[in-house]
């Protein structure tokens, strides 16, 4: 056994100070306050915070770590090392990398890539973290759709998304606003913007169609269905309807509402919430919180901003020290479908755990996933 103490836990309803956790293999066995039980092997904590480790459903990070500039793409093994190591200092533990399928317009959102990762992830065992793929499925795209139908059912894949990027609606509400994104991310010429505009609107007729396709092979393999940037009401419904249980990024307040009097888990950015807005200027997620209409947050483009939003909640009076942590570990597991195993320290759950020291910003000290050291940064 082995047992970490002089520990601050954060469970999912409390928190327990001068408190201890003993793990064996694993899983974790047991915890409790006072004096913690004897032990082949301990660990003191230096009087850190105990969290669960973070289960992060939605970061397109590694795009960037692959493709840091317009037309520059590095070593996907280099990548992936480099953004291990970044998510396990961040407290990630359990990672979804939204990846994307679609007609090769936005650098590595394409189905090769897709495969060269997973490629990758299948034979890699020096990795620190738990990597998943969020297959992010363009349905305002023929490729893309066409991808996903020959990847569904793969045991890397977690999570499933539909998403609809055809300029003028969802979150780029104006066919400017889709060209300002498509040039300063890609570096494309005006003619060649002109031209993935045309091909989106022609494309857009067949979207419905496409999108009832990806859901129901999503289903059909058992994997958790999300839809992304929601922005009414109306299409909430008709994502319910579909069978859609996950709302990510809803682009107004009345989509947010709409999904969570619907029972779904809306989910937003931890960025939003450390900055105040959001960087396409729809919903702030401070507002879908105090609204009672946000149940997880994702990193999103940036994984240190998962704790900041979580400290951030809490220091602005926003939320508990509980609370917030869930947002980022129980309520996300359980919208992806393993809560059961993943989100939360209690006994007979997966030995994932993040000692965090504040001074005042937070500082990741040490992580475990399943019971095994992966980081580990002493205090100097």
């Amino acid at each position: 056994m082995f047992v970490i103490h002089n520990t601050t836990l954060v469970l999912r309803d409390e928190v327990i100070t001068d408190g201890w956790i003993a793990t064996a293999g694993a899983q974790i066995v047991a915890l409790g306050d006072g004096p913690a039980p004897a032990a082949e092997h301990r660990w003191d904590a230096g009087g850190s915070l105990c969290l669960p480790g973070l289960v992060d459903l939605h970061s397109d990070f590694i795009e960037k770590m692959i493709q840091p500039r317009p037309g520059v793409e590095l070593d996907v093994v280099v990548a992936l090392h480099a953004t291990d190591r970044l998510l396990l200092s961040a407290g990630v533990t359990t990672q979804y990398h939204a990846l994307s399928l679609d007609d090769a317009e936005f650098g590595v959102r394409n189905e090769r890539f897709i495969h060269t990762f997973i490629e990758h992830l299948a034979r890699d065992a020096a990795l620190g973290a738990r990597h998943r793929i969020h297959a992010r499925v363009e349905v305002s795209s023929e490729q893309g759709v066409h991808a996903f139908a020959q990847l569904a059912g793969h045991p890397a894949i977690g999570l499933v998304s539909v998403m609809d990027h055809s300029p003028g609606q969802g979150q780029y509400t104006t066919e400017e606003s889709f060209r300002r994104y498509v040039a300063r991310s890609t570096g494309r010429s005006d003619a060649e913007i002109d031209a993935i505009m045309a091909r989106k609107r022609e494309l857009q007729a067949h979207a419905a169609a496409h999108e009832a396709r990806v859901l129901t092979l999503a289903r059909a393999t058992g994997v958790p269905c999300a839809s992304h940037d929601d922005d009414t009401a109306g299409r909430v419904a008709r994502r319910v309807a579909d069978g859609v249980a996950i709302s990510e990024f809803p682009t107004t307040l009345e989509a947010a509402l709409a999904a969570h009097r619907a029972g779904m888990s809306v989910g937003m950015g931890a960025p939003n919430i450390m900055r105040g807005i959001s960087s396409g200027g729809n919903l702030r997620a401070i507002e879908a919180w105090r609204a009672g209409a946000l149940d997880w947050l994702c990193a999103d483009y940036y994984p240190p901003a998962l704790l900041s939003a979580v400290f951030h909640l809490v220091e602005h009076g926003d939320a508990t020290l509980p609370a917030a942590v869930a947002l980022v570990s129980a309520n996300p597991a359980r919208a992806a479908g393993c809560a059961d195993v993943l989100g939360s320290l209690a006994p007979g759950m997966q030995a994932d755990i993040v000692l965090v020291e504040r001074l005042p910003h937070a500082v990741v000290r040490a992580v475990f996933v399943a019971g095994r050291c992966v980081l580990h940064a002493p205090c100097h």
